[in-house]
């Protein structure tokens, strides 16, 4: 995909040849490969061209890709081109009208030696002036001192070869300032402290399987997990074996994710880790059951189990009955982990945790249904028994302290009526407000919930008005 294009500005106003302004304003103190990239963009502009991409431009000018998006960058700071993305890489050309004329200066006289020692470091990889001025940045902002940034420069070529960027040398001397290392000495300290860790990082490399060659970033981490983490270095092989064992990515980073949830959760030990796995092993295993139970699927299981399955183990739900639980949610058209969800925590809240005493939940819900399906029948409602039946029902017994042959005469009041339920429920609710707890006694009362004349057969006119006018003191 051809990646520079003329802005529509620019074919509008511009001129496909070299503009004389570009000559005598820009030119005389870019660096070289910046104008090399800027008229070999600039005569791709205007054509259809398959070479109109960045491999060409890396290939034909004997530079690497990066190079050329720095050099693209510095144009883009003079106003000359806007980089509109550098994945995949798209360059817009400017008319050099709308360019600034103030060209980006370096202080040469006083980073001379500098820039002459650091490009040397470099070999053929060339230093951006954006690159240069970020040195310039730590030098004069962050005291990094000329000699430690010299030295760092080397260390890095050293490990990296001179296919190394000088962003990455920028980024590990931000990571440097930060822990306080400014000058020669302390990077030379850093560096040998660092070096400690070699053997260590080729031995785990090598547990690996891999050949590469030793970074920074590998030291750091390896210095991590033994001084600051506090594991063996035989724990941590044995780690980096595990995940090459189980065909994970075995790198670095991944490593260092498994180190810190191990440290996290406070497993230290090979012995440790290795009980842990096993009982991972078996929740891996009992995830795929409960999930088939559901008739789902997930490829990565890592999240069900931390989101669901080892709160509900925490809990001291074990397999079988979270399989069981499982079952009865599919059954009755429960078939998320989240609605599974909502049934342990409620098993749980009812201090159910155990097959049997699941079982035995699962017999009075049954027991009661069938109760339930009485009233509903002695209500002449021919249906099936739903939660808001429970919900009623749980009340009349439980909150309002009703027997069943109570309620069941209350339907008797009620079945004839346009809304039975209803009734019923204003009915049960009179008795409970007169304090009726027998069967003789309800029987003993004389109440129709569809006059309101009831209230005057228990309080006066007075009475009435008087609690009426009390409601705002009266919290409800």
């Amino acid at each position: 995909m051809s990646f520079c294009k003329f802005s529509p500005s620019y074919q509008v106003n511009g001129k496909t040849m070299v503009d004389n302004a570009f000559i005598n304003d820009f030119l005389p103190k870019a660096p070289d490969v910046c104008v090399k990239v800027y008229l070999l963009g600039l005569s791709k502009c205007g054509q259809d061209d398959a070479n109109n991409n960045l491999s060409y431009f890396a290939t034909q000018l004997d530079i690497c890709e990066d190079d050329v998006i720095s050099c693209f960058k510095y144009w883009e700071s003079l106003g000359l081109v806007q980089v509109l993305s550098t994945e995949p890489i798209e360059v817009r050309y400017m008319p050099l009208s709308s360019a600034g004329t103030t060209i980006k200066k370096f202080k040469e006289s006083k980073y001379t030696d500098f820039n002459i020692q650091a490009q040397e470091l470099f070999g053929k990889r060339m230093i951006m002036p954006n690159d240069f001025a970020e040195f310039y940045n730590l030098i004069e902002n962050h005291h990094f001192e000329i000699d430690a940034l010299i030295t760092l420069i080397k260390y890095c070529v050293e490990l990296k070869g001179f296919n190394l960027s000088p962003k990455y040398v920028i980024t590990v001397a931000r990571d440097w300032e930060r822990e306080g290392v400014h000058t020669r000495q302390q990077v030379e300290d850093k560096i040998l402290e660092l070096g400690l860790f070699d053997d260590n990082v080729n031995q785990i490399l090598s547990a690996m399987g891999s050949k590469r060659h030793v970074d920074i970033e590998d030291k750091n981490l390896v210095k991590k997990w033994l001084n600051d983490f506090g594991f063996e270095l035989s724990t941590v092989i044995y780690v980096a074996k595990l995940l090459k064992t189980k065909r994970r990515k075995a790198d670095f980073f991944t490593l260092d994710d498994a180190l810190t949830k191990y440290y996290e959760n406070k497993l230290l030990s090979v012995k440790e880790i290795e009980n842990f796995e096993s009982e991972r092993d078996k929740l891996f295993t009992l995830a795929r059951k409960i999930n088939k139970q559901l008739g789902l699927y997930y490829e990565n299981l890592d999240k069900v189990i931390d989101t669901y399955l080892l709160p509900w183990i925490n809990m001291g739900f074990d397999g079988d009955t979270l399989l069981l639980v499982a079952d009865n949610c599919f059954k009755s058209s429960i078939r998320t982990l989240e609605g599974l969800n909502n049934i342990v925590q409620k098993l749980f809240k009812l201090g159910i945790v155990n097959s049997e005493g699941y079982l035995k939940y699962l017999s009075d819900l049954a027991a009661q249904d069938n109760l339930i399906k009485e009233v509903l029948s002695a209500l002449n409602l021919n249906r099936n028994v739903i939660a808001m039946d429970r919900n009623f029902y749980k009340t009349w017994t439980l909150d309002w302290h009703f027997s069943h042959q109570i309620v069941l005469y209350a339907c008797e009041r009620s079945k004839e009526k346009a809304n039975a339920l209803q009734y019923l429920n204003k009915v049960l609710s009179n008795w409970h407000t007169q304090g009726v707890d027998t069967l003789e006694r309800a029987k003993a009362t004389n109440f129709d919930a569809e006059k309101t004349d009831f209230i005057h057969n228990n309080y006066t006119d007075e009475q009435i008005k008087s609690l009426i006018s009390n409601l705002d003191e009266v919290e409800v």
